[in-house]
C-alpha cells in the first residue's frame, strides 16, 4: 500500500533514501540526453548548494532541480518525447492541458510523491525533478523589466487559481474573482501558452542576463548576468559528475547569503513534507 506522511512527520530514512535514490536515476537519464544532443543544463537552487556543500543531496532536501537556457529547454522538450525512457514521463503544459506551472518535471511512472502545496488536480502525481527554463532579460531593473516581472506573477496565479477553483475560490480578492469568472471559457491550455509565450518575448539571446520566471525565489532574485552561468563548470554530485554555473560561488551568494556553506538551524532542515508517497508500482496478484 502507498505510505502516507503526515502533515509534521519525517520520513523514514529508509524510505527518504530510496526517494533520494529514484531522483537521482531521473537526473542521470536527462543529463545523459542532455550530453547526447549537447544540451546545457545546470544543477541549480538546493541541488546546487547541496552539490557544494554535501558533493550530493543536502540531508534533508528531497528533490532535484535543474535549469536549462529556453531554446535548450524548448529542444529538450521535442527529443525527450522520443528519447526518454519509457519508465518517465515529461510532465507540462504540451503533454498536460490541465497543467499550469511554467516548468518541465520529469516524473517517474507507477510512483507518487504527492506535495502538500500541488494541486490535487494534477493527474501524473510521479516522483520527479523540477527543470526550469532561463529567459532572456536585458537588465535586471527598469520599468517594463518589473512590469513583465509583475505582471508573470500575476498570470501565474491566475492559472492555479483557475485550475484549483473549487478548493480556492472562497481564498480569492474580489478583482480575482471578477476576472476568473471571464476566464472561465477560457481552456487552461491557451493560458499557459500566454503565460509561457511571454516569459520568451524576450528573443535576444545577446541579452546580458538570464531570469527564471518558474522560481519560487521570484524574478528580481533570480535575474542574473549570464555570466554567473556561462562558460558551464562541473562537479560531483552523489558520486556523479553534472554540469553547474561557472561562478557557483557568487550565485549561491546571490540567494543564500555569503553564509551558504554554514549549515541552517536545526528547525529549518525541513522537507517538503509529502502527504503521500509510493515508491514503486503496486503490483495486483
Amino acid at each position: 500500500m502507498p505510505t502516507k506522511v503526515n502533515n509534521g512527520d519525517h520520513l523514514t530514512t529508509e524510505m527518504f533514501e530510496q526517494l533520494k535514490k529514484i531522483e537521482l536515476s531521473i537526473l542521470l537519464d536527462v543529463a545523459m540526453l542532455c550530453e547526447k544532443h549537447n544540451l546545457t543544463y545546470y544543477l541549480i537552487g538546493g541541488t546546487l548548494l547541496g552539490a557544494i556543500r554535501h558533493d550530493g543531496f543536502i540531508p534533508w532536501d528531497d528533490d532535484i532541480d535543474i535549469a536549462m537556457p529556453r531554446k535548450d529547454f524548448e529542444t529538450f522538450q521535442k527529443i525527450a518525447k522520443t528519447e526518454l525512457p519509457e519508465s518517465l514521463f515529461l510532465h507540462y503544459g504540451t503533454t498536460d492541458s490541465e497543467y499550469y506551472l511554467p516548468i518541465i518535471k520529469i516524473k517517474k511512472n507507477g510512483t507518487v510523491f504527492e506535495e502538500e502545496s500541488a494541486s490535487p488536480n494534477i493527474k501524473h502525481k510521479g516522483i520527479f525533478i523540477d527543470i526550469f527554463p532561463l529567459d532572456n532579460a536585458k537588465k535586471n531593473s527598469g520599468f517594463f523589466f518589473h512590469t513583465k516581472g509583475r505582471i508573470l506573477k500575476e498570470l501565474k496565479s491566475l492559472l492555479f487559481l483557475k485550475v484549483n477553483e473549487k478548493t480556492t475560490l472562497h481564498t480569492v480578492v474580489p478583482w480575482k474573482k471578477v476576472v476568473l469568472a471571464i476566464l472561465k471559457p477560457v481552456p487552461t491550455s491557451a493560458i499557459f501558452r500566454i503565460l509561457t509565450s511571454f516569459m520568451q518575448s524576450n528573443t535576444d539571446d545577446n541579452s546580458s542576463y538570464y531570469v527564471n520566471y518558474g522560481s519560487q525565489y521570484g524574478y528580481k532574485k533570480q535575474t542574473m548576468p549570464k555570466t554567473m552561468y556561462d562558460p558551464t563548470a562541473t562537479t560531483e554530485f552523489e558520486g556523479y559528475t553534472f554540469q553547474i554555473p561557472g561562478n557557483t560561488t557568487q550565485l549561491l551568494e546571490r540567494i543564500y547569503g555569503k553564509n551558504y556553506m554554514d549549515l541552517p538551524p536545526v528547525e529549518k532542515r525541513i522537507t517538503h513534507k509529502p502527504k503521500r508517497i509510493q515508491l514503486k508500482e503496486e503490483i495486483n496478484l
